[in-house]
């Protein structure tokens, strides 16, 4: 007769082969936190941007803005240094008196300025063209930044066809 024996693992060795070693659980936690710092770094760099972005935009607004007004202006109101305001504020967020001086808002404040120089040119017809300039600062997240635009006015411009002076 033969005799069967059953082998069964003892108690303490199984315990031991179920559970994660302290280095294991540290390199796990390692790998983990790294993940979450990585993906609250992309969100938060994502949200700066679209702030950013979003301040850009609105700078472009406010010079387009002026750049419209200036495109209907006579050539006599262009060069009238005050007709056209050469200094101006404006805000992210107008609420109060839009589009005039004492206008008022909330969030980031504008400042600008709009200039009237001569033509660069020197052909026989630059005294007829004036080059306005646009420029639009402001401070985000204690940087400085800005932005202008440009163009060219001329003596029988746009303004002869809307107007008829």
């Amino acid at each position: 007769m033969m005799m069967k024996v059953a082998l069964t693992s003892s108690p303490c060795r199984a315990n031991r082969q179920s559970a994660f070693t302290l280095v294991e659980l540290l390199v796990g936690v390692s790998i983990l936190t790294l993940l979450l710092v990585s993906v609250f770094g992309t969100m938060t760099m994502g949200l700066s941007i679209t702030q950013m972005s979003r301040e850009n935009l609105r700078a472009t607004e406010i010079m387009l803005d002026k750049m419209e007004g200036v495109r209907l202006y006579s050539w006599t109101q262009v060069n009238d240094s005050t007709f056209l305001q050469s200094s101006f504020t404006n805000w992210f967020f107008e609420t109060n008196n839009i589009g005039t001086s004492t206008a008022t808002g909330n969030g980031i404040q504008y400042t600008g300025t709009v200039s009237v120089d001569v033509s660069p040119f020197t052909n026989s017809y630059s005294p007829n063209i004036r080059s306005v300039t646009v420029t639009v600062n402001w401070v985000s997240s204690g940087i400085a930044r800005s932005r202008s635009m440009a163009t060219l006015v001329s003596q029988p411009g746009m303004q002869n066809y809307v107007f008829n002076n």
